[in-house]
């Protein structure tokens, strides 16, 4: 099986690389820069492009079965309005236009699940959010939205703050309000997550939490 991974390069992006090539997957990994990529030279396929180029995006894209996208405001540098949005808006449209129908998308809590419950902790952490960092949690929203309201068979993985550090295979994964998630989550824990979800169903046109487990 194949992935294709957009933000592969950001500080997360490592870790889902040897996740994934650990369990076997061919591995496409978009990059505006291959020379961040240049410890994995042989072992993926890297195409160049940013993402206003949607014939770079598309090449990317085909022969995959299944899409995962780390962008977020760390991984992508970009003048103008949501351009995390912009960027997913691009890959959807060539997602459906090759029916590739997987994307498994990182998010935060800033986006609401109909699962949830009240959970005054999370909703405080992204009120300040939102009053620190007003375009970015716009954008992350807005971005959430975008995939929620498309045909593909995504997942949002909302994720809390992130930490350097292996997987464990301890992690909390549920519903903010009527799961118990901690606010630290280790980029190994969420990269194994994210490779987790290519091949299962459970989370489907879900946007679960995850957190480390104890």
């Amino acid at each position: 099986m194949k992935i294709a991974l957009f933000g592969g390069t950001g500080p997360t992006g490592k870790h889902i690389i040897e996740e994934a090539l650990r369990r076997g997957y061919a591995l496409s990994v978009y990059t505006r820069d291959s020379t961040k990529l240049s410890a994995f030279d042989g072992k993926i396929e890297v195409i160049v492009g940013d993402l206003s180029n949607r014939e770079a995006i598309r090449t990317c894209i085909v022969g995959a079965d299944a899409v995962i996208s780390a962008l977020g405001p760390n991984s992508l540098k970009s003048c103008g309005k949501r351009p995390i949005m912009r960027g997913v808006g691009a890959i959807i449209s060539a997602m459906e236009e090759l029916n590739v129908r997987r994307l498994i998308q990182i998010s935060t809590a800033a986006y609401r699940d109909p699962n949830d419950g009240f959970d005054f902790k999370s909703q405080a952490f992204v009120l300040l959010f939102k009053l620190i960092v007003h375009n970015a949690y716009d954008d992350i929203k807005a971005t959430a939205e975008l995939v929620s309201n498309s045909h593909l068979d995504w997942t949002l993985v909302r994720i809390p703050n992130l930490k350097d550090g292996p997987a464990t295979g301890r992690v909390k994964v549920g519903w903010y309000g009527k799961t118990k998630l901690g606010a630290k989550l280790s980029r190994g824990n969420l990269a194994k997550f994210l490779i987790d979800q290519v091949t299962a169903k459970e989370f489907v046109r879900t946007a679960p939490g995850i957190a480390d487990g104890n």
